[in-house]
């Protein structure tokens, strides 16, 4: 077996990547010629799994706004935005509607309206619903 079929044959037996895999012996590792024997090299510690990397922590915390270079929207442009809120707002009104606090009659009308923008966030929808009193509290 080539080492490339016994580092792929490592990668499934471990559930890694092909990258991830170490071999440590090449000499003792070529002489595999089936799934076992890599499944035996493996119990042998001469084939490895690399050991994750974590995300540096400096990395993470150097986000503040002097290190922003562009405006908001370079950074999440408008229809990112757009789609995060349309998708929270549905799921919200599906929560509505499945709890009984809205009827589901209505439902079709409000969520043409939240595909058609009306709405800034959860709050402005909330406030819609009370002031047409669509749902009571």
């Amino acid at each position: 077996m080539t080492m490339r079929t016994i580092r792929r044959l490592a990668a499934s037996i471990l559930k890694v990547g092909r990258n991830k895999i170490r071999i440590l012996d090449e000499k003792k590792v070529s002489g595999a010629a089936t799934r076992e024997d890599v499944k035996q090299l493996i119990t042998e510690k001469a084939i490895t799994k690399a050991v994750a990397k974590g995300k540096k922590k400096k990395e993470s915390r150097r986000q503040g706004p002097g290190r922003r270079k562009g405006t908001p929207n370079a950074r999440k442009n408008e229809k990112e935005k757009w789609m995060e809120r349309v998708r929270s707002l549905r799921k919200y009104l599906r929560q509505l509607v499945a709890e009984g606090k809205v009827p589901k009659e209505m439902s079709r009308s409000l969520y043409m309206k939240i595909k058609g923008n009306q709405f800034r966030g959860k709050k402005a929808f909330y406030n819609y619903l009370k002031d047409a009193k669509i749902i009571k509290e």
